[in-house]
């Protein structure tokens, strides 16, 4: 008799194992899939320039450290300058495609005036490029 009570018991059993029950779960330990979004500053206003495009560049580098090359661009945390006007920084923008737009109170030679410019950085992080409406596409190099 008890090969027909193991039988009896463990029909129901293979019977359940075969049923159509809740689908598969994915494992639990799986990576979560990657976020696709932009830059997480991107858009974002603020009074503070992205460390990245802070510092000394110049056209060429040899004019580093003299300050008295026309090409030199100072960009600081709040504060821009050029070669004969510098400027309190009011608002920058950093847009998706990395480049950083900059609204600046600039004073120079006696007078004031709003500035807007847009900086492009290369990918490297070594040159940036002024890519403001009407300029000339004046490619600057960081200072060591």
């Amino acid at each position: 008799m008890r090969p027909i009570l193991s039988a009896a018991l463990a029909l129901p059993l293979l019977l359940a194992a075969c049923s159509p029950g809740e689908p598969a779960q994915p494992p639990t330990d799986a990576a979560p899939a990657p976020e696709t979004k932009a830059r997480p500053d991107a858009g974002a206003v603020s009074t503070t320039t992205p460390a990245a495009f802070q510092g000394e560049w110049n056209a060429d580098l040899s004019a580093c450290g003299g300050g008295g090359d026309e090409s030199r661009l100072i960009i600081g945390a709040d504060t821009i300058a050029f070669y004969e006007s510098q400027g309190e920084i009011s608002a920058t923008r950093l847009e998706a495609d990395g480049r950083l737009a900059v609204e600046a109170m600039m004073r120079g030679e006696g007078e004031t005036w709003a500035d807007s410019r847009v900086f492009q950085l290369s990918e490297d992080g070594q040159t940036l490029t002024d890519v403001s409406q009407g300029s000339t596409g004046l490619v600057r190099r960081r200072c060591p």
